[in-house]
């Protein structure tokens, strides 16, 4: 391949990332975790990595879901 075939290529390549990230901006937007809510999923993973959780279907039952 050409060197200025190359550079064509390279150039279409980044065009494109550059549009997909315009698009994932769009897509997912960004957004900052308070402290509070940090702190509540860290809370929420060492209740889980514990084994304190309930289970679905028991919280169905007892909510007539």
């Amino acid at each position: 391949m050409s060197e200025a075939l190359l550079k064509d290529i390279y150039n279409e390549v980044v065009g494109i990332r550059r549009k997909l990230e315009i698009l994932e901006d769009a897509i997912i937007p960004k957004e900052k975790v308070s402290e509070e809510e940090l702190f509540e999923i860290h809370k929420l993973k060492e209740e889980s990595v514990k084994g304190e959780h309930v289970e679905w279907e028991e919280l169905k039952r007892e909510h007539s879901l």
